[in-house]
């Protein structure tokens, strides 16, 4: 199978940023784990959304932290109130519960459980924002030029970003460094209690090779999948990103092993550390929400009542697109990807359209992000408590319904979304 050439980009003329192509087949990577070699690639180093394969990088540091003595698999870890509120997919412990290091590791690779992923990394560093800290700066140690992490679990943040040739980098590292967890990946099923929890991962089940590693979904990424298989000594690592459903990206990952195992090593296949990321910042991904969530809106408002603190304003924009897509791309901007605070797209009263905002920041922090980005000529007024108060008056919002059904995971290999039960945050 001949390396694909990575589609043209497109303009968006708006930020005079890059977007890239909504396609129907997104980015893929085959390659051999032990070599590096590559068999196929398409756009392999376009930034793309996660989703759960976040997960991989969670569990990469948990392996290190138990080689190094910091962690056990027996210690019994607290779940935090912050943990417990994560959406589902979910473990479901309340708060002040416990849980074994090892069994919360199970639920994080098998079942994809986002709860679990606080748990870990608050046992691992103290607390979330620390995780995330190491995990970005072993991204950089790794060479993950496309990588940027906000959390440990996946859930959507315009500034948590890949490439299927980072995320194959990182699956081939945790492959070689830890071949003994290799069993987390490849469990057909977790016990809780009298609940069995199936590994999301459905090619583990259906195709005799396959031994790994993780699924991923929310409805910005499509459905994501790293997959491993092994035959003949020969291990494998298909990365398959914004596939429309589940089904497809098991079936995309499994023709993509099978052909690979069929073709064989060549000598003069490039390898892994060869193909280009694009940088972080010159692209904005594709959003799969349209394609894979039909009945959820492409963008959500937030509620003028909801803004605290203080914050930034990048602009008022006509429409909620391009309000989103300018927040999107103010983020993925060296000065935004590590700011602080709440972002989104929030109404304005008086017809006045929709602005890009950042809040729930002290008042240095905004007054120096809004001089940087002003430095790159871009729009950004600083936003006080009481302008936010003001919006919120002027605002005539009505209150929330009350949600009719309690949220429901998505992208599980073993049901349908129903689009009409979709919640804008789960993942897996």
């Amino acid at each position: 199978m001949a390396a694909h050439i990575r589609k043209p980009l497109l303009m968006l003329g708006l930020l005079g940023l890059l977007i890239a192509p909504a396609a129907n087949a997104g980015p893929s990577i085959l390659f051999d784990a032990a070599t590096g070699e590559v068999i196929s690639h398409e756009r392999a180093g376009e930034p793309w959304y996660p989703a759960s394969l976040t997960k991989l990088m969670t569990a990469y540091i948990v392996f290190k932290k138990l080689k190094a003595g910091t962690l056990r698999l027996d210690q019994k870890i607290l779940v935090s109130p912050l943990a417990a509120s994560q959406e589902p997919s979910k473990v479901g412990i309340r708060a002040g519960g416990t849980i074994t290091v090892d069994l919360a590791l199970q639920t994080l690779l098998v079942y994809s459980a986002n709860d679990m992923a606080y748990v870990l990394a608050e046992a691992a560093n103290g607390t979330v924002f620390n995780f995330v800290q190491e995990m970005n700066a072993t991204a950089q140690k790794l060479g993950l030029n496309a990588t940027h992490f906000v959390n440990p679990n996946g859930l959507f943040d315009p500034r948590q970003l890949t490439s299927a040739r980072d995320i194959g980098a990182l699956a081939a590292v945790i492959i070689s460094e830890f071949p003994e967890n290799s069993h987390y990946f490849s469990q057909q099923h977790v016990a809780i209690g009298k609940r069995k929890l199936l590994n999301r991962n459905s090619l583990i089940r259906t195709m005799p090779e396959a031994d790994g590693m993780k699924t991923g979904f929310v409805c910005n990424s499509g459905f994501n999948l790293v997959a491993s298989a092994t035959r003949g000594g020969r291990k494998l690592i298909a990365v398959v990103l914004g596939a429309p459903n589940s089904g497809s990206r098991a079936e995309i990952a499994r023709t993509l092993l099978a052909d690979g195992f069929a073709l064989g090593s060549l000598p003069n296949r490039p390898r892994l550390a060869q193909i280009s990321d694009v940088a972080l910042g010159e692209i904005v991904p594709a959003d799969m929400t349209g394609t894979v969530c039909k009945k959820k809106p492409p963008v959500n408002v937030v509620r003028a009542k909801d803004l605290a603190g203080w914050g930034i304003s990048f602009g008022n924009y006509e429409t909620l697109q391009k309000a989103d897509m300018a927040l999107r791309g103010r983020l993925i901007n060296p000065t935004g990807m590590d700011a602080p605070g709440k972002v989104g797209v929030v109404r304005m009263p008086n017809k006045l359209g929709f602005a890009a905002m950042l809040w729930n920041i002290d008042q240095s922090t905004s007054q120096a992000l809004c001089n940087d980005y002003r430095s790159q000529n871009a729009t950004c007024d600083v936003m006080a408590p009481e302008a936010f108060a003001q919006i919120a008056v002027l605002s005539k919002e009505p209150e929330p319904k009350a949600k009719a059904q309690a949220p429901v995971a998505q992208g599980s290999d073993a049901q349908k979304i129903d689009n009409k039960k979709i919640t804008k945050k789960t993942a897996h």
